[in-house]
């Protein structure tokens, strides 16, 4: 489960990119430069480091 912080406009970025409260998100790679690629409904995403500090992610052990 996620929760999405940070100014309107990065939340609105998120939510047109299907990353919301509450959604299910899995982080696939991460970058260098402190960027993710992330698998939010069967889409695979990259998020820039400044979007990926938004997102705050409850950690399963699946």
């Amino acid at each position: 489960m996620t929760e999405v912080e940070g100014t309107p406009s990065m939340k609105r970025r998120l939510a047109e990119m299907g990353i919301r409260t509450g959604s299910h998100v899995r982080v696939l790679y991460r970058t260098t430069g402190g960027g993710r690629v992330v698998s939010v409904g069967g889409a695979r995403v990259a998020l820039d480091s400044g979007l990926a500090a938004a997102i705050g992610i409850e950690h399963r052990d699946d």
